[in-house]
């Protein structure tokens, strides 16, 4: 049976009512910086190849000139390029469903699209807390939260881990057609890591 990516809606709501339920105490620390989307981009992307897959996630082009100059906190960039980075995950699960059944693909090829798969759903799940960061007030306060810092990395290391658990079981695959999916996933997954460490190092607050 074909196992499904977690679906964003329910953990999404599961997560929203725990922050809701948290309470809001008020705490003098760094604040989560604010930046256009500009700014985040050139911060955290070393290369044009990144760059552009920074600019083409955070400034879509029907709405490019209008949210250029404006100015949030890097939380919503990070739940911005999450959401993003799950609907391409949720498009490699349905390109693994389409091979499922097919005679031209060989069975142990079929086998190692299951077990990438496998990756998939363990990314998915730490990808959906982070597609929600910016409600959360342990993030919000997080430059005085360790342990809101440590929840953070720990989301974006386990959604690059589910990436390299689908590229391991892929690698003697190269033709495969989930193959170059798993590479730009990976990629869109390293973009939400990058734009997470803006808030597990945030300015000092003055």
């Amino acid at each position: 049976m074909p196992k499904a990516i977690i679906s964003l809606t329910a953990v999404t709501v599961a997560l929203l009512a725990a922050v809701a339920g948290g309470g809001d105490t008020t705490a003098r620390c760094a604040p989560v910086p604010s930046m256009t989307a500009e700014e985040a981009c050139s911060a955290v992307c070393g290369t044009d190849h990144m760059r552009s897959l920074c600019h083409r996630t955070l400034l879509p082009p029907r709405r490019r000139v209008a949210a250029a100059a404006r100015r949030h906190a890097v939380t919503r960039y990070i739940s911005a390029a999450a959401r993003v980075a799950l609907d391409a995950y949720a498009a490699t699960a349905a390109a693994k469903r389409v091979t499922e059944y097919s005679a031209a693909v060989p069975a142990d090829e079929r086998t190692a699209h299951e077990r990438c798969i496998d990756g998939y759903d363990l990314a998915a799940r730490f990808m959906a807390r982070l597609a929600v960061v910016s409600v959360s007030g342990d993030v919000a306060r997080s430059g005085c939260d360790a342990a809101a810092r440590r929840r953070v990395r720990e989301d974006f290391e386990g959604c690059l881990d589910g990436m390299d658990v689908c590229r391991r079981r892929l690698f003697g695959y190269p033709a495969s057609p989930l193959y170059g999916r798993n590479l730009a996933d990976r990629n869109m997954t390293l973009l939400v890591a990058l734009l997470s460490n803006l808030v597990i190092s945030p300015a000092p607050a003055t």
